[in-house]
């Protein structure tokens, strides 16, 4: 058995078990996102979940910090929803922001941060090509992850607490997971003062 801070799962109940639908969750705030099935959920908020394939605008930024490239990043991705494409077209604003993060290997390696804004469903099998050639619509494979959710305003230092935090319990826990990567979900608008939510995935490895 294992122990997730809210209490003991068996592998077996992680992996499908106790699987839900979650369709259009609190934290989406009316907007449109990915589906996802949660496959169980501790009392504190740490939870597993399947995402299917699915398709997002995307743009790496390596050389800054987390915080710098983020605004670099959405200020990109933001133009290209707002028309800066092959067929001008506007792409309404959807959730999550992810950000996908590979660390560096050394003291002076640079970190690569991949952020991506989820098309909405009538974009997601032909998006408008992006004019800006540094921003890619891409595919993601269907993955299983585990989540770690904490409220309020999201940068750097928060991420890698959250983040570290999960790591450590998945490798006490013994769970197979990718520790080469992992992501960042936002939610929010800056504006919102009340009800924020992010997210740190890990993506887990099959036990087949």
């Amino acid at each position: 058995m294992m122990t997730f801070r809210g209490g003991s799962l068996g592998l077996v109940a992680i992996f499908g078990l106790f699987s839900m639908a979650a369709a259009s969750p609190w934290f989406y705030h009316g907007l449109e996102g990915p589906s996802f099935t949660e496959k169980n959920q501790t009392s504190n908020g740490l939870e597993i979940r399947s995402y299917p394939e699915s398709y997002w605008t995307a743009t790496t930024v390596t050389g800054k910090n987390m915080d710098s490239a983020g605004s670099e990043a959405f200020m990109r991705l933001f133009r290209y929803i707002s028309g800066d494409n092959e067929r001008n077209e506007k792409i309404e604003m959807t959730v999550p922001v992810l950000a996908s993060v590979v660390p560096g290997q050394g003291p002076f390696c640079e970190e690569n941060f991949t952020y991506h804004f989820y098309l909405p469903k009538k974009f997601q099998s032909k998006p408008p090509k992006p004019s800006d050639p540094r921003v890619t619509n891409v595919a993601l494979p269907a993955l299983d992850v585990a989540v770690i959710s904490y409220p309020g305003w999201s940068n750097e230092k928060a991420v890698i607490e959250n983040g570290r935090e999960l790591f450590q319990e998945l490798k006490a826990a013994k769970v197979p997971y990718d520790a080469e990567m992992f992501y960042t979900a936002g939610y929010d608008s800056p504006f919102r003062l009340t009800d924020r939510h992010n997210e740190v995935w890990v993506k887990l490895e099959s036990t087949a």
